[in-house]
């Protein structure tokens, strides 16, 4: 009967030991969705905001990450800068941020001057919007724009476009 503890204690421990978790394998079970919002502008009779509309709304855990489209680097390649972000030009300070619900998201220009100042940041602005499910632990990931569609797997092809 002791040997049969042994063994048994042996296995048990071996199988116990033996299950890790690793947080830097993909998740395949985690579903994130990207949109791509296109020609936004941010306009005085706007209140230099756009409202997007999520159709369907989404989970009230969720969690909406915002990319702003910078322009292209010298491979050619996107450059999607995370939003909230401010910039310090030489009229002064501008920034992009947001604010979501779970059926839209507000994104906002302000500016410490007149935003048609620089219509290279209040017109024709590109947004990827990012869906994210919060118990995903999304709070200690890499937030860049490559890793986020890296760990959730989201391919351009995938990418849902909204019209304002």
């Amino acid at each position: 009967m002791k040997k049969i503890f042994l063994l048994l204690s042996i296995v048990s421990t071996f199988a116990l030991t033996s299950c890790n978790v690793d947080d830097d394998r993909p998740d395949n079970d985690t579903i994130s969705e990207m949109f791509h919002v296109d020609n936004v502008n941010f306009v005085a009779s706007g209140q230099y905001r756009a409202l997007v509309p999520l159709n369907p709304a989404i989970y009230s855990s969720d969690v909406i990450l915002v990319y702003r489209w910078a322009g292209v680097n010298s491979l050619n390649h996107d450059i999607w800068e995370p939003v909230p972000n401010t910039y310090n030009l030489d009229e002064g300070k501008l920034s992009f941020f947001f604010d979501f619900s779970v059926d839209d998201v507000v994104l906002y220009l302000e500016s410490e001057f007149d935003p048609m100042l620089r219509q290279d940041f209040s017109l024709n602005q590109s947004f990827r919007i990012v869906i994210v499910p919060a118990y995903d632990n999304s709070a200690r990931m890499n937030m860049s724009y490559d890793s986020v569609v890296a760990r959730y797997g989201l391919k351009e092809k995938d990418v849902k476009h909204i019209k304002l």
